[in-house]
């Protein structure tokens, strides 16, 4: 189970650790003696109080350049810490940190083991605000232009939070009083982290995949409204790797960070230890950045975590490893570039027995006191909409384009139209339906599954699932069936959604246990109800925080339990609908097959230039189940766009114990499999003339049909060229 994967996961950090190392101990009393190595903090053993009302305890670090155990002892402890207080990133040794109570933010040098003990620093943060279809409730990473108080003008201390979705948000804290709101022009850097160059004084945001580069100049308020320069990475120089390798990288998630002066590509796995791949910027010129794939970074160690990358030179800090990468998140070891080799960290004897990690490397003082650096459309669609659905309309699967209506004086529920377009047909259609006022007012929709709408007032984000977009349901009589109000687990946020999955369509109340809704959010919350019943939800934490965040979920009527794939789809977790009260998920290895043989120059543009995303689906008629890999590319063509480069689908063949074996194919026969926002399907062709088999129909990056024999798309003719949260809603026939 779960837990079991969990604790195997941390003993396997200490089992494969060499034994030959000595660790030290060092106590740090007052500055009787200073720490100069990069630290990654451990814990804080709280101790009793002086009688002064504050909290003084020690504080524990592990030096990486000794590998042992580093202790300030008898420091105050800031109230906002002592009260559980979350951190969520770190920059230049500065940690963030998040009061649980009233999410208000303080930036402290309190893990400094140089800094004055009996009074750490703790400077307030703006209150965050989010963008529209935006959160600010999960930080993905922190960065700051230098440390606070090390700058002559205050102007010049600017920091910068990268929220998990597409939202940035800079300040001064020295100046400003709200925070400059910004959002992410690529739509898919929901994981991706900043950092902030001394030498260029902007802060950069790699592209997923890391194929483009956006900076933003710290010089901001001079120039009003903070647009980002975009830059297009070059690759070259990449190793020529086997068959095997690619296709483990093209199973791996994948994280890129980028250091000053170079690019680290970090493709951590469950099942083996990351593979890291470094690139040097090499040139500069008309808005391009030359990378060269390297193997020696000579003196340099670079350093990635929660907290902001950085790097230093090996030889300022004996100990450590030059020609290296520290590691600290899944896994707690130095990476050795040349001989690619992971060196696994010893759990510090003289440690506390439990040890509550804080996820961030924070750099030597020397770096901390650096203060200068000198390197180097609609109309379309309503002319098509002509016809009016009768209640005896064809059930083919269709796509929501748009739900219109005019608004009555008094409110209240009204009749307007909702455009579908037909995957069969090719036509666009419209149907007269009763609408309530709130999906005209402030609606939005959040997901689709089994053709119902899920969606969200945005007045109270109060959410509710709707027949509206059904052409067979009555036009007078529009279902809305209200959920449960949404609450968040520590360290997650419920306000923006990943996907949503039933169990079936809303059946009639006397088997309403039967009915199970769950709602995948963008991070690691997993929310399930049985809304004629429960009057809240079960939220869950996805199990390793980070690793499932942008998981598609999907409802197997054949094992009757919901499905979460990883990222690269090696693993499956299950959440079976029948433990009504606590679901535990189960975990199942796959094990993929017959993959196809591709040539270098394929993988390197799959697995090195393109974002992917996996989805399983099942079919209805045999129950089958499919894995489909999705790859995305990111291109730059009169702003910023996406395409789908490439599907690959892979068949469920035999179920081990534990365990499931998924082959290649690309003859899935009479199936069409639907991808959009809305939880997956698939569909007989041969039922629904006009669709094609063996093709998948997707919506996103591009809107048309993927033939899986030759790999051709077509995209469809008469249809809006982009699409906005459009969700492809099955046939009701399934």
């Amino acid at each position: 189970n779960l837990s079991s994967m969990s604790h195997l996961l941390l003993s396997r950090l200490s089992n494969l650790s060499p034994s030959g190392h000595s660790l030290l101990h060092k106590t740090i009393r007052l500055f009787s003696s200073s720490s100069t190595s990069p630290c990654f903090p451990l814990c804080v053993v709280e101790k009793d109080s002086p009688g002064n009302g504050g909290m003084v305890g020690d504080v524990h670090l592990f030096d990486a350049a000794t590998e042992g155990l580093v202790t300030v002892t008898d420091k105050t402890i800031p109230e906002v810490i002592t009260n559980g207080g979350i951190v969520v990133g770190a920059s230049h040794g500065w940690l963030f940190f998040k009061d649980r109570h009233d999410h208000s933010v303080y930036v402290t040098d309190f893990y400094n083991s140089l800094a004055f003990k009996t009074n750490a620093t703790m400077i307030p943060m703006p209150t965050f605000t989010a963008l529209h279809l935006c959160q600010t409730e999960v930080v993905w990473n922190v960065a700051m232009s230098t440390s606070p108080g090390q700058q002559e003008d205050e102007d010049d201390w600017v920091v910068g939070i990268k929220f998990l979705g597409n939202q940035l948000s800079f300040c001064r804290p020295r100046r400003d009083l709200r925070w400059t709101n910004v959002s992410s022009p690529f739509k898919m850097f929901n994981n991706s982290n900043l950092m902030f160059s001394k030498r260029d004084k902007t802060f950069n945001l790699p592209a997923p995949v890391g194929n483009y580069l956006c900076s933003w100049d710290i010089q901001f308020h001079k120039d009003g409204y903070p647009a980002p320069k975009i830059h297009k990475l070059l690759f070259h120089n990449l190793p020529q790797l086997p068959q095997s390798m690619w296709e483990l990288l093209d199973s791996c998630p994948r994280e890129d960070h980028w250091v000053e002066y170079s690019r680290v590509s970090l493709s951590p796995s469950l099942s083996t230890l990351p593979i890291v791949m470094v690139f040097r910027e090499e040139d500069r010129k008309d808005g391009i950045i030359k990378m060269c794939y390297t193997e020696d970074i000579g003196d340099i160690c670079i350093f990635l975590s929660k907290s902001e990358a950085f790097c230093v030179p090996a030889s300022s800090c004996p100990g450590l490893k030059p020609n290296s990468i520290y590691v600290a998140d899944r896994v707690f070891s130095v990476y050795d570039l040349t001989t690619k080799t992971f060196h696994h960290f010893k759990y510090p004897i003289d440690a506390p027995e439990k040890i509550s990690r804080v996820p961030c490397w924070l750099p030597p003082l020397l770096l901390q006191r650096l203060s200068k650096f000198s390197p180097r459309n609609s109309s379309l669609i309503y002319e098509k909409a002509r016809r009016v659905l009768s209640s005896s309309a064809a059930t083919n699967p269709y796509v929501s384009l748009e739900i219109s209506a005019d608004l009555n004086e008094g409110g209240g529920t009204i009749i307007g139209s909702v455009l579908l377009f037909d995957a069969a047909k090719q036509d666009v259609l419209t149907v007269e339906k009763t609408i309530p006022e709130e999906m005209i007012v402030e609606g939005k929709g959040v997901g689709a599954s089994h053709g119902w709408l899920f969606m969200e007032d945005q007045r109270d984000r109060s959410l509710s699932v709707t027949d509206v977009l059904n052409p067979l349901a009555s036009k007078r009589e529009t279902t809305v069936i209200p959920l449960p109000p949404l609450a968040s687990l520590q360290l997650c946020q419920s306000k923006v959604g990943w996907n949503v999955a039933m169990s079936s369509s809303p059946p009639d109340e006397d088997d309403e246990d039967d009915w199970v809704v769950a709602i995948k959010f963008l991070g690691g919350q997993l929310s399930l109800c049985r809304p004629r019943r429960d009057l809240r939800w079960t939220n869950i934490q996805t199990p390793l925080l980070g690793y499932l965040d942008n998981s598609n979920l999907m409802y197997s009527k054949r094992d009757q339990c919901f499905y979460l794939p990883s990222p690269g789809g090696h693993h499956l977790f299950s959440y079976d609908i029948k433990d009504k009260d606590h679901p535990n998920p189960k975990f199942h290895v796959l094990q993929f097959r017959d993959l196809p043989e591709l040539p270098q120059s394929e993988w390197e543009i799959l697995v090195s230039s393109c974002y992917r995303t996996e989805y399983l689906v099942e079919s209805a008629s045999t129950g089958e189940h499919f894995l489909v890999k999705r790859y995305i590319q990111t291109y730059l063509k009169n702003g910023q766009d996406y395409k789908t480069k490439q599907f690959m689908v892979f068949r469920e063949e035999e179920t081990l114990e534990g365990g499931r074996y998924m082959c290649y194919t690309d003859n899935i026969g009479d199936v069409c499999i639907f991808l959009s926002s809305s939880e997956a399907f698939c569909v007989q062709a041969s039922s629904f003339p006009g669709l094609k088999p063996n093709s998948i129909y997707y919506i996103g990056q591009g809107f048309g049909i993927y033939n899986i024999t030759n790999g051709n798309s077509t995209p469809f003719q008469g249809a809006p060229a982009k699409l906005s949260a459009s969700f492809w809603l099955p046939p009701f026939s399934i």
